[in-house]
């Protein structure tokens, strides 16, 4: 039985991604919810096997607060998923216009971003998750409504329901699986590898000089993000995605070439999810 841990509470897109990471791996096991992104990173590899947590959405970038948990973990990523996120709008009364209050998680705000500027006066509430938007409109009183999920509720449950309310149809989050199992290495397989660069002493070019140590081996970069260090203004950490397994040479050349001047600490390599 595998346990996993995600962001709660019910009909949150941690739960789905969870739920389908498991039915992906064809495993039998359950998952934990915890009320915020924190307690679940937490529980991975103690109260739980794994955690499934976001890292990246389509319209919004990365998950900040995810990004410095890896940084203060020992855990590695082992796997990652990717799921659609479609919002519906629904409310208490019969028509959109009419209604005063909305529920809606605070990075959902801005995936909706035109939806909800057509509704004009209505009060915007900022909520922990889309499950707690749900909770909430299922409490709601007269002329409230709610952005969420669109598989988390049967459309005859509410007086008013618009579909597909999103800025951008397309919409993908994608999640990581942290503890757990690190994958044997298949070379038919396509992989990724996550890495933070530590910065070290600032100086002129220093940017240039790690990203010139994978382009000269032909090494793509998926991405690059900086996050501060904390300890002063100006000063960055840096993660970057690369294509690619963390054993292969290009690979181990390149850290190397990169650990002359700065520390680096590999977050993991796993398979390149499909799109």
């Amino acid at each position: 039985m595998t346990t996993v841990a995600a962001l709660g509470p019910e009909n949150t897109f941690s739960e789905r991604a969870a739920r389908g990471y498991l039915a992906a791996l064809g495993a039998s096991g359950s998952v934990r919810l915890y009320p915020t992104l924190r307690r679940a990173f937490q529980a991975a590899g103690g109260e739980c096997d794994c955690a499934v947590l976001p890292i990246e959405n389509m319209v919004e970038g990365y998950v900040q607060p995810v990004l410095d948990l890896l940084l203060d973990s020992d855990l590695a990523i082992v796997d990652e998923f990717i799921i659609p996120v479609e919002f519906c709008f629904v409310a208490t009364c019969g028509r959109k216009q009419d209604v005063g209050r909305v529920y809606a998680q605070f990075v959902t705000q801005g995936q909706c971003v035109e939806f909800l500027e057509s509704l004009h006066h209505a009060e915007i509430v900022t909520t922990s998750s889309n499950g707690a938007s749900l909770e909430m409109i299922r409490k709601g009183g007269p002329n409230e409504g709610a952005i969420i999920p669109s598989y988390a509720f049967d459309k005859r449950e509410f007086a008013f329901a618009a579909e597909n309310v999103s800025d951008y149809p397309n919409n993908r989050t994608r999640f990581i699986v942290i503890g757990g199992k690190e994958k044997a290495c298949d070379a038919k397989c396509d992989y990724k590898t996550s890495l933070v660069v530590v910065e070290g002493k600032d100086r002129p070019g220093m940017l240039a000089e790690i990203l010139a140590a994978f382009s000269k081996r032909s090494v793509n970069l998926v991405s690059i993000m900086s996050r501060p260090t904390k300890e002063t203004l100006g000063k960055y950490h840096f993660f970057i995605d690369i294509e690619g397994h963390a054993t292969e040479s290009r690979i181990t050349e390149a850290l190397a070439d990169v650990q002359r001047h700065h520390f680096v600490r590999l977050l993991g390599s796993y398979p390149k999810a499909k799109v």
